[in-house]
């Protein structure tokens, strides 16, 4: 007994027979290991998988599930009638990103890792929709397909205990990407970024220029994830400093007028914000302030140039590609950025 749970050991493998880990993804975590730490060298033969089957007491089906997977990822390869064997081959790692939907933000940060990255790694995404049991279903099928795990977890701290869910990904292969700290549930790697502090923060430095208006008006969108702490600073900054402060679902809630400001994270809702101010003549930085968030190249030059607040998309990519190269267990925070320009 070790620590109250029993545990089958040898050279090849550790068997946990009352942990919540699938074994054949123990014996798929256990290969890997060993491959890793340099116990099993490129050419060394596996047990069979009658004999892994009988060594550890496991269902054959079990074990062909495991060696199955490791084929696919490439830390095996089998000869014909001679068994399996550690490759020899550079292993092409795999990452699977896994984000409660696909946004523009999501997009650019997982293409900043790809580059970052380079032809050594593959790296896909997987959305989960929101939904606990999509997600469960994806590690489930994937838990022994990819090498590290790269979770956006967005809403599931409302809908399901993190901490039960994810204890099939070891915590030295799982990654967080998000700007609350309150959602890692384990001691495992994280990028924090968007946070609802460093939202605030941007606010207050600029709150001379906010005070020329008279109403902020923080519109949200469907297509893009919002944190939640962004909402409450910006309530609490609005009381802070007596403005008037309102978080709204749809643009079209807060007819256009002089004397307001916006902020918009749906590019749509810049768009229509622009036609109805040059339709009403208004100028924007002077008769109405708007604010977008994240940057394009031609937000620089659209109304006389649009300010932003933005994600460092390249900072993420570079810290979560060298957590990812080095297998480094820490954790990077990533403040987000403004960039003041005429429409405020």
């Amino acid at each position: 007994m070790i620590g109250g749970t029993a545990v089958r050991q040898t050279s090849f493998l550790r068997i946990d027979e009352n942990g919540k880990t699938p074994k054949f993804q123990q014996i798929i975590n256990g290969v890997i290991a060993q491959i890793e730490a340099g116990i099993f060298k490129p050419g060394d033969r596996l047990p069979s998988i009658n004999e892994t089957s009988a060594e550890y007491y496991l269902a054959r089906a079990t074990v062909e599930k495991a060696y199955c997977n490791l084929l696919k990822s490439g830390h095996i390869t089998s000869l014909y009638r001679k068994g399996f064997f550690i490759s020899h081959g550079k292993i092409v790692k795999r990452v699977l990103f896994l984000t409660g939907a696909i946004s523009e933000t999501n997009r650019a940060i997982f293409k900043a890792v790809s580059e970052q990255l380079g032809k050594s790694y593959k790296v896909d995404i997987y959305a989960y929709e929101y939904q606990r049991d999509y997600l469960l279903d994806g590690l489930e099928k994937q838990a022994g397909n990819y090498h590290y795990f790269v979770l956006m977890p967005h809403h599931l701290g409302e809908i399901c205990d993190l901490a039960d869910l994810l204890k099939k990904i070891p915590s030295d292969r799982l990654i967080f990407l998000d700007g609350s700290t309150a959602t890692a549930p384990r001691n495992c790697a994280s990028v924090r970024f968007g946070c609802g502090e460093h939202f605030r923060t941007i606010l207050e430095a600029n709150a001379a220029t906010f005070r020329n208006y008279h109403t902020l008006n923080f519109v949200t969108t469907d297509n893009e994830y919002v944190p939640a702490d962004w909402y409450s600073a910006f309530l609490e900054f609005t009381e802070t400093h007596n403005l008037n402060g309102q978080v709204l679902d749809d643009v079209r809630e807060a007819p256009l007028q002089r004397g307001s400001a916006y902020l918009l994270v749906d590019d749509d809702d810049l768009i229509k914000i622009i036609q109805d101010a040059n339709r009403k003549e208004l100028k924007l930085g002077q008769d109405v302030g708007v604010v977008s968030f994240n940057d394009a190249s031609y937000k620089a030059m659209l109304g006389g140039g649009i300010s932003v607040i933005k994600t460092d998309v390249a900072a993420i990519g570079r810290n979560l590609a060298s957590i990812i190269a080095q297998n480094q267990k820490q954790t990077v925070r990533i403040p987000m950025q403004f960039i003041n320009r005429r429409s405020l």
